[in-house]
């Protein structure tokens, strides 16, 4: 009986330190986590720290960007029309020459012979019809008083009459040798930067030779700059006209503003739907320089009161593109339709009035109504 009676109390005390156990294990998940939640809610909700920028209302430029080439306003090959000895170059290579500039002397001896040999010609031919002149007055005269024949009159005219055709016939022939003689001073049809001499003093020149240029002139104020327009801005490139100022960007960061729209091509280039497009400046300074590329931007026209937020700020939802807005430090979503992105901005046609404060980073931790704290953006960040 002793031994019964002492199992079963062994029995009482496993059976107590279960329950004690199981009490403390209660106490510790449930009391304590509603320590924490008393805890939790004793220090308010969570607040989320964001960066935020500021919308604006302001005049937007409608732009068009684009890689360009600059180009000579013109180019003009300098090629010998006669064949003949240069006997002198008039210019140093990459000079800067005015329309009228010498540059070639050819040998014009042999032209200048016959131009001589002409003008005698010519001389002789007036003279004579001179002669036939004084002639014909005297044989008038005769035949009125019946000296002389009406024949005889009349062949006297027709001599003065082929003497004239004659002498006209030979003032032409001189004309055009002194045109000749004219190709034989080389000049600058245009002004501008001329290349290197491809000859020199003694060389001689053909004018059947179809191959390299004497020289050649690059005309470069004004000068272009060329580039290609996605076929879509046709309506508002055209409905500028020179109204639109072009400007250029290159690798050094030099910029030159102050250029216009001078040309559009009449088709886009169906491979790469684009429109080709000139722009012309002054470049009176020689800033410009054919065949250098540049990025170029077109203003259209200016938009008048967009609305404008930072490009960072608008995200995309199932909903559609929304911002978040903060209002008394708390987050609000507010969907947003976007019209173009220009220069780290994104321009709004709706959804903003224009004054708020947009959140531009932390975006993902956030929910409609989330508490936030807006934070300074550190330096360089």
């Amino acid at each position: 009986m002793a031994v019964e009676h002492q199992s079963s109390r062994s029995t009482y005390v496993i059976i107590a330190a279960f329950v004690a156990i199981a009490v403390a294990g209660f106490w510790w998940t449930w009391g304590r986590g509603d320590t924490q939640a008393a805890q939790q809610k004793k220090k308010g909700p969570v607040v989320i720290s964001v960066l935020a920028g500021k919308a604006q209302k302001k005049d937007v430029p409608y732009r068009v960007e684009s890689l360009g080439t600059v180009q000579p306003l013109v180019t003009v090959s300098i090629r010998s029309r006669v064949d003949s000895q240069v006997l002198k170059v008039h210019f140093e290579d990459g000079a800067k020459v005015n329309e009228g500039d010498p540059l070639f002397t050819l040998d014009s001896r042999a032209i200048d012979a016959q131009i001589l040999q002409a003008e005698a010609t010519l001389n002789r031919d007036k003279a004579q019809l001179e002669k036939a002149v004084r002639d014909v007055e005297r044989i008038s005269g005769l035949a009125a008083k019946g000296t002389l024949s009406q024949v005889q009159e009349a062949d006297a005219k027709t001599s003065v009459e082929v003497l004239n055709a004659t002498a006209a016939q030979n003032e032409a022939i001189l004309q055009n040798l002194r045109v000749l003689r004219t190709y034989y001073d080389v000049k600058a049809p245009v002004s501008g930067r001329i290349g290197v001499a491809n000859v020199r003093q003694g060389a001689i020149v053909r004018s059947a030779d179809s191959g390299t240029p004497l020289a050649t002139i690059n005309q470069i104020a004004p000068i272009y700059a060329a580039f290609g327009v996605p076929e879509r801005f046709i309506p508002e490139l055209r409905a500028a006209g020179e109204k639109a100022a072009v400007e250029l960007w290159f690798q050094n960061e030099l910029s030159l503003s102050g250029g216009k729209v001078a040309f559009i091509e009449n088709t886009v280039d169906p491979q790469t739907g684009t429109i080709l497009v000139r722009g012309i400046f002054e470049n009176s300074d020689e800033k410009l320089w054919p065949g250098t590329l540049a990025s170029v931007r077109v203003t259209l026209r200016t938009d008048p009161n967009l609305v404008t937020v930072p490009a960072e700020a608008v995200q995309s939802g199932q909903k559609g593109t929304f911002v978040f807005v903060i209002e008394n430090n708390i987050a609000k979503v507010r969907l947003v339709r976007v019209l173009r992105n220009m220069e780290g901005e994104a321009i709004l046609a709706e959804g903003l009035n224009g004054d708020e404060t947009v959140v531009t980073d932390g975006q993902l931790s956030l929910r409609e109504g989330s508490r936030v704290d807006i934070k300074q953006r550190q330096a360089g960040s």
